[in-house]
Formats: structure tokens, C-alpha cells, sequence
């Protein structure tokens, strides 16, 4: 998928998803860097084995009997998990209870992203698990199909998807990896932001909760946000959880079911046991990518620079190349930038006037005002957009990197090679950061 070969003089990197290839002179070559991942489990045994010995909870089957209606909230496209081969073991396991398929019903839980095409639900569910069954998109939006279960202690209102709560099981599908500002994603996300309120995931992602010092990749000890939706979670009451760790390619490499507390805790000791990067010194330059689903769009490509910041020092230059077929994602998150003279006003407009789909835009302000710059090149949002967001733009990855080292203030500027860090926690060796 991602490789670095030498030739001569010239170190070559290449990344087969988007078919790029970026040459850089050898000697300021410091290589190409990702975690070691175990390897991936087999299907469908491992999966089976998974539904046979839940954590903290009974067979899904014996959960089940006598439920009324089922709801099985999912992931949308853009986080990639798996769900068409988890299926098949979440409707064997109703069916043995007794469960009917026109009793069940799949809710796609996309926040605040859009709908879920019909092409995209085929791919989600598997198309041969689709018979029978009803398959949902969340809208976060319409008030008469949401319900007001309560507060959280951090004032979160907690609105979540009608046909959810009105089921008598819900189980929850979704990935564990490490997250920008939850910690890690998985588990109790399922709930919010995944069947919630607009409002309820606004207020959670509210800025005061993302300038936390504690909402950070990898931690979740005293992490408002994470906290806030536990709690959000624990009032609606998942019955069942599957959570899936994947690898580069998409692969699983573990599977974890039960409890939604349970199966998310073990999810990331696992994910913690390989995970964990360490630079031995700060690059002056680090090439980066998302990789798929990501690199979908711009909104979700950024979240490999919120993964590298910790390790860039001021002067550090992020180069990002992506695809985004689907342009910059939502125009919220270039608003708080238009006709801003600098990054400081576009932070006090974000605490004074936020919504939901800006948040990004508050991490990406957050690396700004570190004083690391960012070169971007994709073929699919404009440079005057970009530019507009204090970004440097080039018309391709190559270019990108050689403007990078016009740029970094450095004589012959050393460059690492890290795609989809946002897979990692990563952190500066402690003798070199000081």
C-alpha cells in the first residue's frame, strides 16, 4: 500500500490508493513510518467465536428473546467498519431467538454527516442481508423523529433517534481506533454523535469542550467529551455492542462483543498494545495522507494533521495530499476562516458563533496558532478555499513537498513519510523534546 524505495541518490515513495509517487534526495530521507498492526482474523471463525463469548454480557441470543423490536445502529461510509460481515452473525443470532427480519431495523448513524446513498447502504449491510430487514438513515435534524431521554451532568441535552429508543434491543456495530478529541472512536459514539440531535452533538463538540488540554488523541482519563458521551450513551442503554479493530487495509484484526463499556475497554487495550509511535526527533517536514475512507473529503482528510501537531515543533511544515471526491464536506467549516486576518480571530469567532461541522475547523486553528504551516495538495477543493483557511496550496504532492522546503528554515530539511497517522498515537521520544 505504502512503500519507499531507493534509487541512487534519490529515496522514491509511493502510495498505491492514490496512486502517488513523491521523490525526495536520500540523505534527508528519514523514512517511512506506521504502526506494526497484528495480524488481520479470519472470517467467519474469529467472528463467530466473538458472538459465542461476549464480554459482560449474555449471548446476544439469549439477550434477545422475547424483544418486540430490534434496532441495530451502524456506521456510515466514511468510517469504513466492516458491518456486512458482522451481520450475517447479528441475524443468526435474533433469528435464534426468535426474532423475525421484518422485526428489525438498521439505522445508519451518520451525526451530522450525510445520508447514506442506496449504493452505500448495500456496501454497509450486504446486500444479501438486506432481505427482509429495514435499513434507516438518521436525521439529527427533524425534531418528531428524535426523543429527549435527559441531561448529561455537563449539560448535554441528550436527543437521540426516535426509532432507536422505541426498540427493545439495540445493539450498536461500530471501529475502535484513536480519535482527535474522544480519546478513541468506538463504543458510546454509536450513540453520540451517531443517532443524536444536532443540538446534542454541538453542545458535546462545543468549543470550551474541545480546547480541553484532555480532549486529545489517546486519552480518555478526565476527557470531557468522552465522559459526556458515556454518559449520553449510559441513558439511552445499548443492550449489545460489536466493535471491530482494523488494520491498514481495512482488514480486521480483532473483533470484541458485548457490553458497550465492556467490549469498548477491551477494544482499546488492544488497540493500545500496538499502537503508540515514537519519533525519535521532529521532522522538519512529514508527508501525510489519509488514506480510504478519509480521504473521502476534506473535513475528514485534515484528521491526520490533528494526529501529527504533538509532534511538530513551530516552523514544522505538514504536507497533506488526498483525494477528497467529495470536495471540502460541509461549508461550515470554512466559515469562521472567510475575510479572518489571522488564525486569533478565527478562534474568537469559533468560541463566539459555533456550530456543529466547525469543529475541525477549531483543530485545524489549534495547529495554526502552533505556528506549524500546512501545504496542501488535492484536486478536488480549490485553492482560494484553502488559501482562505491559511493554508499553502501546490498542484501536486511532488511540488507540495518542494515548496515545503523552500518554505521550512532549514538547509537541507529532513522529511519523514507517516501516511494515515490518525491510526496511531504518536508521540516525540523525551530526550529529544527537550
Amino acid at each position: 500500500m505504502y512503500s519507499i524505495q531507493e534509487q541512487g541518490n534519490t529515496a522514491v515513495y509511493r502510495d498505491r490508493i492514490e496512486n502517488v509517487e513523491i521523490s525526495v534526495e536520500k540523505q534527508r530521507c528519514l523514512g517511512l513510518i506506521g504502526i506494526e498492526e497484528p495480524p488481520a482474523v479470519s472470517w467467519p471463525d474469529a467472528f463467530l467465536s466473538a458472538f459465542r463469548s461476549p464480554l459482560g454480557t449474555p449471548r446476544l441470543r439469549d439477550l434477545s428473546r422475547g424483544a418486540k423490536k430490534v434496532a441495530v445502529i451502524v456506521s456510515d461510509s466514511t468510517r469504513g467498519v466492516p458491518t456486512a460481515k458482522v451481520m450475517p452473525m447479528i441475524l443468526a443470532e435474533l433469528a435464534d431467538a426468535g426474532i423475525r427480519r421484518e422485526n428489525v431495523t438498521v439505522i445508519i448513524a451518520t451525526g451530522v454527516h450525510r445520508p447514506a446513498t442506496q449504493d452505500e447502504i448495500r456496501d454497509i449491510v450486504g446486500e444479501n442481508n438486506l432481505k427482509g430487514i429495514s435499513v434507516i438513515n438518521h436525521n439529527p435534524y427533524d425534531a418528531e423523529l428524535l426523543v429527549n431521554i435527559g441531561k448529561t451532568s455537563f449539560g448535554t441535552p441528550v436527543e437521540v433517534s426516535k426509532a432507536v429508543y422505541e426498540a427493545d434491543m439495540r445493539i450498536s456495530v461500530g471501529k475502535v481506533e484513536p480519535h482527535e478529541f474522544a480519546g478513541f472512536s468506538g463504543g458510546r459514539k454509536s450513540v453520540l454523535p451517531g443517532i443524536a440531535s444536532e443540538r446534542t452533538i454541538e453542545i458535546n463538540h462545543r468549543p470550551e469542550m474541545l480546547m480541553s488540554p484532555e480532549a486529545r488523541p489517546g486519552q480518555l482519563v478526565k476527557n470531557p467529551i468522552h465522559l459526556d458521551m458515556v454518559e449520553a450513551a449510559g441513558l439511552l442503554k445499548i443492550h449489545f455492542t460489536v466493535n471491530l479493530a482494523l488494520n491498514q487495509a481495512g482488514q480486521t484484526i480483532g473483533i470484541f462483543t458485548g457490553g458497550i463499556d465492556e467490549a469498548h475497554a477491551a477494544a482499546v487495550e488492544f488497540m493500545r498494545s500496538f499502537c503508540q509511535i515514537t519519533l525519535k526527533e521532529r521532522p522538519d517536514i512529514i508527508v501525510t495522507t489519509p488514506g480510504r475512507p478519509l480521504n473521502i473529503n476534506f473535513y475528514q482528510s485534515v484528521k491526520p494533521l490533528i494526529a501529527l501537531a504533538p509532534v511538530m515543533s513551530p516552523g514544522g511544515i505538514l504536507v497533506l495530499y488526498c483525494s477528497c471526491r467529495d470536495g471540502l464536506g460541509t461549508d461550515d467549516m470554512l466559515i469562521p476562516y472567510e475575510g479572518a486576518k489571522d488564525i486569533e480571530e478565527v478562534i474568537g469567532r469559533l468560541n463566539a458563533d459555533y456550530r456543529i461541522q466547525m469543529d475541525h475547523a477549531l483543530l485545524l486553528g489549534k495547529i495554526l496558532r502552533k505556528g506549524v504551516r500546512i501545504v496542501v495538495s488535492t484536486p478536488s477543493v480549490g485553492e482560494a478555499v484553502l488559501h482562505k483557511m491559511f493554508l499553502d496550496t501546490a498542484n501536486s504532492p511532488q511540488e507540495a513537498l518542494e515548496k515545503a522546503a523552500n518554505m521550512v528554515k532549514v538547509h537541507k530539511p529532513k522529511v519523514l513519510f507517516f501516511p494515515q497517522p490518525q491510526r496511531a498515537l504518536s508521540v516525540l521520544d523525551q530526550v529529544s523534546a527537550h
